[in-house]
């Protein structure tokens, strides 16, 4: 793919390969090959007569795919092409001995240009069967492809994706071509369980369950996403999808959820440079006393979610949009201008998007001004634990920092706030020397209480503190951005993990987290098949607890929060002083092998 780069100046060319003349079709070009995404559209089972039928269905499917959600946003960052190969036979060989083949399609062996064929254990499960045919066409006609997309001439549903996306002109065409798009170029699951073979690693598809270490993490306080698992037995059971019923990877008519949203924009940002032009040119050193304007030209998605930044000598220029103009007297010989242009869409969360999606340019500066060596840090501040990064500018000879390093950008992590030096030696002249000053932020002795064992029913009660603010999530997309929490009627969905990102006022943070269990058994009934007796209930200054079970019994209790206050052993009966203040406690009688619990009010 792209290995060669053509230009098309027609409505469609005619190339020649092996003898072979077809014609491709230019739907949409907003740009050249080598920076954009080109769709090649196919299509077997269309006979000579019917190649206007083809690409006017070609045609439709590039427009539906450009107006489908992301796509649409990034419209001009695809170019469509169709090529005309005709088969000999109209229609798509049916074997007919897949289980679930459809009762109404006649069975028939097809001769077609790519062989596709109807699946002879999965009937929906269309596929190429020519794939050296296939792969000779792309190579001739269009090597610069990225996405395949192969139509076929039957109204008998069927598709499949992989490194080609195949399907019919069933009525459902258009969507199910995307949903074949979101594994070809989405790499994107099924969010159906197609059996052990189809469990992997993918953006939407994952073995982990927890839910500060799931992929999709950042999505989990937007309902309905959450981590469900494929199934409830078996080789499903240990694999799970961001949604459930409400994905395309699931049910084509449906839109993307969005963890399939991001991560099909952040394949789309893989091909993509939204840097187009820039004037002028980087290449070798530009002299700043004659050029002071500097301008980029981008290739805008729709909306602009493009954020472009302006830095000279790693300094920050308070300037927005993508033209710059200098003075030349603010420019220092040797100067360093560098231009970086982010992708600040929302459709993904991800950790890493800043470094995934910010493309950059940078123009050597020659100028009457003379140079001045110094030291830019990545940030006046940074909190314990952090890297700092330090570069040099300005320097005509060779570095020497005072961690022993020559490079001109170095990496550090330091422990306490201090100040680091750079030396710049010139042969026959004086060393020069250079310093930044870090500050060292401290991180918030944050903490959380109220973790523990709650009964069904009860208010679970999570308290944060030791910060400015503070970001709570938990089991079943549970947010909240206040320092105390109360969960209401607590159920075994509400068991698990909160983590708390306790903020300080300079945007320090820790995380804090608090293991919450609720346990049915705690709120049980007493099981009349052995029989305790706990009274007076409510008490105050004690309590009995009678049971007729034979040997040792031993009865523990709690407080709310689970903690254990008392354990006491006894045959038959037991008085238990307390000292405890008002409030519900639990209490949990065992003998032998068998236990029961319960609530006690104390007054």
């Amino acid at each position: 793919m792209k290995a060669l780069i053509f230009t098309f100046c027609l409505t469609f060319v005619v190339i020649s390969a092996s003898g072979q003349h077809y014609e491709v079709d230019t739907l949409q070009k907003t740009g050249p090959l080598d920076n954009r995404i080109n769709v090649v559209i196919l299509g077997d089972g269309f006979i000579s007569s019917e190649m206007p039928k083809f690409a006017e269905e070609a045609r439709k499917f590039a427009a539906f795919f450009t107006s489908f959600e992301p796509y649409n946003q990034y419209r001009d960052y695809f170019n469509f092409f169709a090529i005309r190969t005709p088969s000999r036979q109209s229609g798509v060989t049916n074997p007919g001995n897949a289980p679930d083949a459809y009762p109404d399609q006649p069975v028939e062996k097809k001769d077609t240009f790519f062989g596709a064929t109807f699946g002879s254990f999965i009937h929906r499960s269309v596929q190429v069967t020519r794939q050296d045919v296939l792969s000779s066409l792309l190579a001739t006609h269009l090597p610069a492809y990225d996405v395949v997309v192969v139509l076929l001439n039957t109204r008998y549903y069927g598709g499949s994706g992989g490194l080609v996306a195949v399907f019919t002109l069933n009525e459902t065409a258009n969507t199910v071509g995307m949903h074949e798009i979101g594994h070809t170029l989405g790499r994107l699951s099924d969010e159906y369980w197609g059996g052990g073979v189809v469990g992997r690693e993918t953006a939407n598809m994952t073995a982990v369950s927890d839910e500060a270490t799931v992929k999709w993490k950042n999505w989990l306080n937007t309902p309905p996403i959450a981590i469900y698992p494929y199934g409830s037995n078996g080789e499903a059971a240990l694999w799970n999808k961001p949604a459930n019923g409400t994905c395309q990877m699931e049910f084509h008519d449906k839109q993307l959820c969005a963890v399939c949203r991001e991560g099909t924009v952040e394949r789309i940002l893989q091909f993509v440079n939204p840097i187009e032009k820039m004037e002028p040119d980087t290449t070798g050193t530009v002299d700043a006393d004659a050029n002071h304007n500097f301008k980029l030209s981008l290739l805008n998605p729709v909306p602009n979610t493009l954020r472009t930044e302006w830095r000279l000598n790693g300094r920050l220029l308070s300037v927005s949009g993508n033209e710059l103009d200098l003075e030349s007297r603010q420019i220092p010989d040797m100067s360093l201008l560098t231009a970086s242009v982010f992708d600040s869409v929302g459709l993904s969360r991800r950790d890493d998007a800043k470094v995934l999606r910010t493309h950059s340019v940078a123009w050597k500066l020659k100028s009457s001004v003379p140079a001045v060596f110094h030291i830019v840090a990545s940030a006046d501040s940074l909190c314990a634990g952090e890297q700092l990064t330090l570069t040099a500018y300005g320097c005509p000879g060779t570095l020497e920092w005072s961690t022993f390093e020559n490079a001109k950008t170095i990496q550090i992590r330091p422990s306490t706030s201090g100040s680091y030096q750079a030396q710049c030696k010139v042969a026959g002249k004086p060393t020069i020397t250079a310093e930044a000053s870090v500050k060292m932020l401290p991180l918030p002795k944050g903490a959380i209480a109220g973790g523990g064992i709650y009964y069904e029913g009860q208010t679970i009660q999570l308290r944060a503190s030791g910060g400015h603010s503070y970001k709570w999530t938990g089991p079943g997309n549970f947010f909240a951005d206040t320092p105390d929490v109360l969960i209401q009627n607590a159920g075994t969905a509400n068991a698990g993990i909160y983590r708390a990102d306790i903020l300080s006022a300079q945007g320090c943070s820790v995380t804090a987290k608090a293991d919450v269990k609720v346990d049915l058994l705690l709120s049980a009934p007493n099981d009349p098949q052995m029989p305790v007796i706990v009274s007076p209930n409510p008490a105050k200054d004690y309590i009995s607890v009678e049971t007729k079970l034979p040997g040792k019994s031993n009865v523990q209790l709690f407080d709310p929060a689970g903690r254990e206050l008392i354990s006491q052993y006894f045959e038959k009966k037991t008085h238990i002083k307390l000292n405890l203040a008002a409030g519900m406690y639990l209490y949990r009688f065992i003998n032998g092998g068998r236990a029961v619990s319960g609530k006690v009010a104390v007054q």
